[in-house]
């Protein structure tokens, strides 16, 4: 493997959306290197006001039951590492999240009241983190590992309105199968300790893992999935990839079971518009339990 300097661009991103019913997403994130990668910090601010969909806590809960609110959210988030090994770097992350809810519905789930986050709130906290990262590239890897750790406690004393715990394990590989084709593999879980209000508990579906699910179409204190995807070049700068998985969420890591696993599955196209950093936009059509969903973005899902 090359050096870390070498696969370790720093980069800042901004997101701007806005739409004829005045709701936006403002979002500025980065990650920056010093030292030839031996320190890294990564931040992200965000304002927003969007509308949201709820669908209940559980794995087993119909669609029937959806309700909409919105959400207006202003978020802090800094992660600071230094190198303490050979492709390995730890840290500290410090987080705060002021939340506010509208558009409630008088006679749904939320506006009982009695949903811990169904009202206003802060949650705020910090904790530690790990990589271990042997990745040929950030935005495309081709090869290598990239193995996360990252444990969150939002308490009184950091001035958080709930208290509970949150631990990350993201585990993901990369190999090289044939001429620029790649195997990509990841198991990610996702587990709350305590009470942790609705909006902060682990949430199935998204743009990056069970594609074909609306992010928090499932949600409880527990998460895990799995997914494999193949990317392979077409012609030009175009991509093509296949990918499947699958995932649940829990109440209870012993209430996990075979015979409740969600599938998802899909394919999609890249467009390399940097070839030499292999930065590129994405174009995916995921497809889960009776639902689906198109995805358009920048870099790779994972």
């Amino acid at each position: 493997m090359g050096s870390l300097a070498r696969v370790r661009p720093s980069a800042t991103a901004l997101l701007l959306i806005y739409t004829q019913k005045k709701q936006f997403i403002s979002q500025l994130s980065g990650e920056w290197y010093f030292q030839e990668a031996a320190h890294r910090l990564d931040t992200e601010i965000l304002f927003m006001r969007y509308p949201q969909k709820f669908f209940g806590i559980g794995n087993k809960k119909p669609e029937s039951i959806e309700e909409s609110y919105s959400s207006q959210i202003l978020r802090f988030e800094i992660k600071g590492l230094t190198t303490v090994a050979k492709s390995v770097q730890a840290g500290l992350t410090v987080y705060f999240e002021d939340r506010r809810l509208s558009d409630i519905s008088p006679t749904g789930l939320l506006g009982t009241g009695t949903i811990p986050g169904s009202t206003n709130g802060i949650t705020s906290g910090g904790g530690p983190l790990a990589y271990y990262d042997t990745r040929d590239n950030i935005f495309a890897p081709t090869r290598g590992s990239y193995y996360q750790l990252s444990v969150v406690v939002h308490d009184k004393p950091f001035g958080s309105d709930y208290q509970f715990s949150k631990t990350v394990i993201n585990l993901r590989e990369y190999l090289s199968v044939g001429d620029d084709q790649v195997l990509a593999l990841q198991w990610y879980g996702f587990f709350i300790g305590g009470s942790a209000p609705f909006h902060k508990l682990a949430e199935l579906g998204g743009q990056n893992q069970m594609r074909g699910y609306y992010e928090g179409r499932y949600r409880d204190k527990n998460y895990i999935a799995s997914q494999v995807e193949f990317r392979m070049p077409l012609f030009w700068r175009i991509g093509f990839v296949a990918f499947a998985g699958m995932g649940d969420v829990a109440q209870d890591i012993s209430q996990f079971n075979l015979r409740d696993i969600k599938p998802s599955y899909g394919f999609g196209f890249r467009y390399f518009f940097n070839i030499q950093e292999r930065l590129n936009l994405r174009l995916d059509f995921g497809f889960g339990n009776g639902s689906g969903g198109m995805y358009i973005g920048p870099q790779e899902s994972f």
